[in-house]
């Protein structure tokens, strides 16, 4: 197996995807993943097309200002909305950002929590909104987002 999650080199296309269902799932993803690992996020809700994200705020993020910096956001955004396609074409199933638009609404100070939505999912296209808040529920970003199946 080329990794933990993934199933054997040489599966067929035809065969059904191994579709990312549960926390634990996402949780393996996240820390496979060089990257994302470093961010340190924590995984509150997986169901089918929607993954629920939590960014712990930590020192380096934030920019003079007292604010987090808006890439953090942007980041946040778009792994949480990778996760959420993980559960339409499967963890195993090579997917990448082909398109983000971010509107920054409020600025960031603590821990903040993205929900990822599928709205629709193609043989080659991905596409779905992600929405950031604050722990009090103030609306801090929104962003929308296509993927696409490589």
């Amino acid at each position: 197996m080329r990794s933990g999650y993934l199933r054997p080199l040489g599966a067929g296309m035809n065969d059904t995807p191994l579709r990312l269902e549960t926390i634990e799932q996402a949780e393996k993803v996240l820390n496979e993943s060089p990257f994302v690992a470093i961010w340190n996020y924590q995984v509150k809700t997986v169901s089918p097309g929607m993954v629920e994200l939590i960014l712990p705020a930590r020192p380096h993020f934030y920019r003079p200002g007292g604010i987090i910096q808006g890439g953090c956001l942007m980041t946040l955004a778009d792994t949480a909305f990778w996760l959420a396609a993980m559960t339409s074409v499967g963890i195993d199933t090579p997917i990448v950002t082909l398109e983000m638009k971010t509107n920054f609404l409020s600025s960031a100070k603590s821990d903040i929590c993205c929900r990822a939505e599928v709205m629709k999912s193609g043989r080659r296209v991905i596409y779905g909104t992600a929405v950031i808040n604050d722990p009090s529920g103030q609306l801090l970003s929104h962003h929308t987002l296509t993927y696409l199946v490589v």
